[in-house]
């Protein structure tokens, strides 16, 4: 039986066998076949140890999701080296920021951003991976190396996230955990439920756990070829699913609204579609709504199935392997184990609400250089470690996980708790709501809610919607304000924007006083 303890790479080439003729992933009419990727990660491996890097040292990667940030992401796990996953789009201080933390042996980087991230890196080898042609730029003739040999159990990727306390941190990830989120997948959702048939959408970048574990590195594994897309467009999605009768799909909310918003999202074109996985963002019920109604209309059983996942667990952590829909995301992960607790800890009765804990073979080693935060994440509870998620869940009499919301979002009003999400989920019921995000703002230090809205709405319809809101909720959860706006400020990975919905929520009271 395979062992999650070994290397990314010996994991991905043992999981199941590899046929050297078949497809391993596809990139526009270009195919790389798995002996092609297996020689290619051999020669990128032999560059990066004739540029003199080893076991334990750090190599970034700051690459679309393009074939060379494939190859050379098992090419450092060949060697037991670190890859570094850094958006190719980082601002220039934030990434010296990075190298001068991680201190890198050698970074790729492709014709887009090399002279903006490039220059000024000194005692750093440079590789440079153009985006149209295949090949490596400053990557020397291949010298001999001795491939890793180990538990898997050394870090093996850094990734950058929000932290479980909302502050950003370096996570640092050991294969055997990366492994092991492809392993419980598998268990959870049946081992034989993809194979080289299936088609991946991966639209998600490679500096996301969930593009990187599950749009690629899981679906590899299972010879199930990855569609990569390095920028997502709606219309060329469209496409891509037409083109190669994709059959998966991971996505964040985001992404699904706009595919809806395409009228070719339809019919024959997606067809082929079997699961479409989404997650890194709060889902609302109408927009499942919509995408299962478009799969029905297409004559397939496609439907949206939300998930849950943390940077810090590798991605994907809770599932359903069937549709639960709304906010019930469904149950850990085989090899993974939950509670729900208050703030001293203790377990909430069932059906109450409080903070999720996660325990299992999927946690993080820690953060990078930094004890302090690692500590500060877990909390230790009849002799097992537990990770403290910041999120807050309740649970349902089958099990399955209801999502709150962020613990770092809770507004306490008048002594109540109020979850932004509970709102977001009631407005979008109404049929003049198609997006919102509700924030909290303070006048002489008392909190209050304002509910951003992506429709012009008029005095009547934000009337009725607040009346709507304390009648599905309560009075706590009125919101004082309903900004209209055209669109929902996202993040890089297309999650909403909090902090930036703040700021203009400061620019709009400015404006109306």
């Amino acid at each position: 039986m395979i062992t999650e303890k070994m290397s990314l790479y010996d994991y991905m080439r043992a999981y199941r066998p590899k046929k050297e003729g078949n497809t391993a992933f596809i990139r526009g009419g270009r195919r790389m076949t798995f002996g092609r990727l297996f020689r290619e990660v051999e020669r990128v491996a032999g560059g990066l140890a004739a540029l003199g890097v080893r076991k334990g040292d750090v190599v970034m990667l700051a690459l679309p999701t393009i074939e060379q940030g494939i190859v050379s992401f098992y090419a450092v796990s060949r060697l037991g080296a670190v890859a570094s996953m850094i958006h190719p789009l980082m601002a220039r201080g934030e990434f010296e920021r990075a190298v001068a933390e991680q201190r890198p042996k050698a970074v790729f980087l492709s014709d887009v951003n090399f002279q903006r991230l490039g220059k000024g890196l000194k005692g750093v080898k440079r590789v440079v991976c153009p985006y149209a042609l295949y090949c490596y730029i400053g990557l020397p003739r291949p010298a001999e190396f001795t491939p890793y040999s180990g538990d898997g159990s050394e870090p093996a990727v850094y990734m950058r996230s929000g932290g479980t306390s909302g502050d950003h941190k370096t996570v640092v990830l050991s294969a055997a955990a990366v492994n092991a989120l492809t392993g419980n997948l598998f268990l959870t959702l049946a081992d034989d439920c993809f194979d080289e048939r299936d088609r991946m959408l991966t639209a998600l970048p490679m500096f996301h756990g969930f593009g990187l574990f599950v749009g690629l590195h899981t679906v590899i594994c299972v010879s199930a070829p990855p569609v990569l897309m390095p920028v997502f467009r709606s219309d060329k999605a469209v496409r891509a699913i037409a083109r190669h009768k994709v059959t998966l799909m991971i996505a964040v909310p985001g992404m699904i609204n706009k595919l809806l918003n395409e009228p070719a999202f339809a019919g024959e074109n997606v067809k082929s579609l079997r699961h479409v996985y989404v997650g890194g963002d709060t889902v609302d019920g109408e927009l499942e709504e919509r995408f299962d109604a478009r799969m029905r209309e297409a004559g397939t059983d496609c439907v949206l199935s939300p998930g849950y996942g943390l940077t810090e667990t590798g991605s994907v952590c809770v599932l359903s392997p069937h549709k639960a829909g709304g906010a019930v995301l469904g149950k850990p992960l085989l090899n993974m184990s939950c509670r729900i607790v208050d703030e001293k800890g203790t377990d909430v009765p069932q059906g109450e609400t409080g903070e999720l804990l996660l325990t299992g073979n999927q946690l993080m080693t820690g953060y990078l250089d930094d004890e302090a935060g690692t500590a500060a994440a877990y909390v230790e509870l009849g002799g097992v470690k537990w990770l403290k998620t910041g999120d807050m869940f309740r649970a349902l009499p089958d099990g399955d996980l209801f999502f709150m919301g962020r613990k770092k979002r809770l507004i306490k009003i008048s002594g109540v708790n109020v979850f932004p999400a509970e709102i977001e989920r009631a407005a979008v019921r109404l049929p003049y709501v198609p997006q919102c995000a509700a924030i909290e703002v303070r006048e002489q230090n008392k909190p209050f809610i304002a509910l951003f809205v992506t429709a012009k709405l008029s005095d009547e319809q934000i009337k009725e919607l607040k009346r709507h809101i304390v009648n599905e909720l309560s009075k706590w959860h009125e919101p004082k304000y309903v900004v209209c706006v055209d669109a929902l400020p996202r993040t890089q990975v297309g999650k909403i924007d909090h902090v930036r919905l703040s700021d203009e929520f400061e620019s709009y009271r400015k404006k109306s006083s």
